[in-house]
């Protein structure tokens, strides 16, 4: 709908330009006229205009930065799984469908021609979870493990803030990195150790001891309140398995997440290949619950916006009509159709649109520039225990523009109609005898 209209003020426009040079000049002069009405007008648009473009580009950072939060930790932008874990193999444990070739798969799909070079990193890994102890504070807690490849944990835990000692890719086969929570609450830190006790794919108990070589924390405090981190192969030896639970591809490009993960499957049928995958976007529901959270603010924040701009623009242009009823009277008089006078207080409503659309794209922009300087402190969102910088990311969806320049233009046209057709619908006689 907002497509349609913006087309059909820009034809007015341009036609007027074209084959009515005179109701350009025409619309200029009456704009120029009231210039503290049309000022004030346009300071409405253009307010309503910059907050809309701002607000649009928080959420859009805040899309951003919660979504690369999310793929890398420890989420990739796809998994690959033994088929038949997604069904059941939550339920009967995550080495019941593992994959046991796990290098064939991860050569096959870095030397594949289409696909080898959209990948930054495939590792496998394997997750399990037991009870860990601290001796010396005699604490106990449950404890969701990770195993993975120690070479690629500083990309697929690149937003982990190392609270002490280093991050896993420095940590020696019997180290292990935990998060603060658990930290907190075995009341261990850097260099103790800590036992581990787990039980194995076969049925049977294993344990064995770590040594704490890093704290780390992610920002989401249910994450780092259960999780231990080690090195895949240290992992495998504590569950007396060489399998992986799953295989995480992570990409360069988020935007390439669909044709890679197209690729992908193709591989698997061409190969006969007992897996079967999953998308980031399939994972993180968590993800989709924020988005949908602010869509239906950045939705009401428009309305809101598009209300006000509305009834600005039809009050000054039914003031208009008001003030202006005998030359109306005089223009019909001259031979002007109704048509004709309707269009031109349509187009007098377009170009306070245009106006205003400019200047709030630039002005906003400039605005954001400067936000962006030093960000906004923001609180923690529900469930992370870190706040966050914020800024205005502007420049990287297009949509953003269009809506900043079609949230005045539209609502100009909306707001123009009324006051068109009463000008137009004006009876000449009566109108020369209004005082």
């Amino acid at each position: 709908m907002s497509n349609v209209i913006m087309i059909y003020a820009l034809v007015v426009v341009v036609g007027a330009i074209i084959f009515r040079r005179t109701d350009i000049q025409y619309t200029f002069l009456n704009l120029l006229r009231h210039r503290r009405r049309s000022g004030i007008t346009l300071l409405a648009i253009v307010l309503g205009g910059i907050s809309v473009f701002i607000f649009g580009g928080f959420v859009d950072y805040s899309y951003w930065a919660l979504r690369e939060q999310t793929i890398r930790t420890n989420l990739g932008h796809i998994q690959l799984y033994k088929k038949g874990y997604l069904e059941s193999g939550a339920a009967t444990g995550t080495m019941t469908y593992s994959i046991s070739n796990y290098d064939e798969v991860k050569n096959l799909l870095l030397s594949d021609p289409e696909i080898g070079s959209k990948i930054n990193t495939i590792t496998g890994q394997v997750e399990f979870s037991g009870i860990i102890s601290h001796y010396e504070s005699g604490v106990s807690t449950f404890f969701s493990g990770v195993g993975i490849d120690p070479k690629t944990s500083l990309m697929l835990g690149s937003f982990d803030q190392i609270v002490s000692g280093s991050d896993l890719s420095r940590v020696e086969l019997n180290g292990a990195t935990i998060g603060s929570g658990i930290s907190s609450a075995l009341k261990a830190g850097y260099d103790e150790w800590a036992d581990m006790l787990v039980v194995t794919p076969g049925g049977g108990q294993n344990a064995m001891s770590a040594q704490i070589r890093g704290v780390f924390q992610s920002g989401i405090k249910q994450y780092d309140d259960t999780t231990i981190k080690l090195p895949l192969q240290t992992a495998q030896q504590l569950l007396q398995t060489s399998n992986v639970s799953k295989i995480i591809v992570l990409l360069h490009d988020t935007d390439q997440t669909d044709s890679v993960m197209k690729r992908v499957n193709q591989l698997i049928a061409d190969h006969d290949l007992s897996l079967e995958t999953r998308s980031w976007s399939d994972l993180a529901v968590f993800y989709h619950q924020v988005v949908n959270l602010f869509e239906g603010i950045f939705f009401f924040v428009k309305a809101l916006v598009s209300v006000i701009v509305v009834f600005m623009i039809g009050n000054t242009l039914m003031m208009s009509v008001v003030e202006r009823t005998r030359e109306i009277a005089t223009l019909r008089a001259l031979g002007l159709k109704k048509r004709h006078i309707g269009r031109l207080f349509m187009l007098e409503g377009i170009m306070i649109g245009i106006f205003g659309a400019v200047i709030s794209v630039v002005l906003g922009i400039g605005i954001a520039e400067l936000i962006n300087i030093n960000g906004i402190p923001m609180p923690p969102s529900p469930g992370y225990t870190q706040g966050y910088l914020a800024f205005v990311l502007w420049n990287s969806d297009y949509h953003l523009f269009w809506f900043a320049c079609a949230l005045p233009l539209v609502t100009a046209v909306i707001a123009s109609i009324i006051p068109s057709r009463r000008a137009a619908n004006l009876v000449i006689a009566e109108a020369f005898r209004f005082v």
